[in-house]
């Protein structure tokens, strides 16, 4: 599906701080607005990540990575990628919940988590998946997320262009779509996903395990990244 109307292009230089990215998986926010973290850490807003699961779900028949071992993997990964956006290490936060069973655990213990991470510094601006991202633990995260805070919120894009129906865009009321051109930090984001090596390919004992598809990279390191700013984030 096509926007039906020309989205308005962000401006990080508006955007208030501090900014906390939120991640379902190590690897979103690279592919979703690493592009935007680079240009907000360019203009020294402060940026946090928040990582919500484990990551150990994405190769379930590696011997060589069981789960503990990719879990500590990706999380050493996702580090390393934040930092290549200009994000430190110490202004990340990892919940750790089960990678595969987001859905699964009980909202207001996602709130509560979220909260306490929020408060080593409160955000102005949190950004998370759409709503509707197609993917479950990106649609798990959104409510939970939401309530744990009153600051403004932005949806980004992980998988809605590749696989997204047309219920899962939103509505002209619903949202307004923002557009955020790659341009000069299009290598940054390409360095930030290239950190993210199990995703990629490196682990070759579980053929059915996920390997991100190289269009896909692609399509996320030559943009423009994709953001929805909601009429209502917090629909009761």
């Amino acid at each position: 599906m096509e926007l039906k109307a020309s989205p308005a292009a962000l401006d990080p230089a508006r955007l208030p701080g501090p900014v906390w990215v939120v991640a379902p998986h190590p690897d979103d926010e690279a592919l979703g607005c690493g592009a935007l973290l680079a240009a907000l850490s360019n203009l020294g807003t402060e940026v946090w990540a928040l990582l919500l699961t484990d990551g150990g779900f994405s190769h379930p028949d590696s011997r060589e990575y069981p789960r503990e071992r990719l879990a500590a993997t990706r999380l050493d990964e996702w580090r390393t990628g934040l930092a290549t956006l200009g994000v430190p290490p110490e202004r990340t936060r990892a919940l750790g919940f089960p990678d595969g069973a987001l859905a699964g655990v009980p909202a207001p213990a996602v709130t509560q988590a979220v909260q306490r991470a929020f408060t080593a510094s409160p955000p102005a601006l949190v950004l998370l998946p759409w709503r509707r991202d197609p993917h479950p633990a990106h649609r798990a995260a959104w409510a939970p997320v939401c309530a744990a805070t009153d600051a403004a919120v932005l949806g980004y894009s992980v998988w809605l262009t590749e696989r997204g129906a047309e219920p899962d865009w939103p509505a002209a009321a619903e949202a307004t779509a923002l557009t955020f051109a790659t341009g000069p930090y299009a290598a940054c984001k390409a360095a930030a996903i290239a950190a993210h090596a199990t995703q990629l390919g490196a682990i070759t004992d579980d053929p059915g395990g996920f390997t991100l598809a190289p269009e896909m990279v692609a399509r996320a390191v030559a943009g423009p990244e994709l953001y929805f700013r909601p009429a209502d984030p917090r629909p009761a």
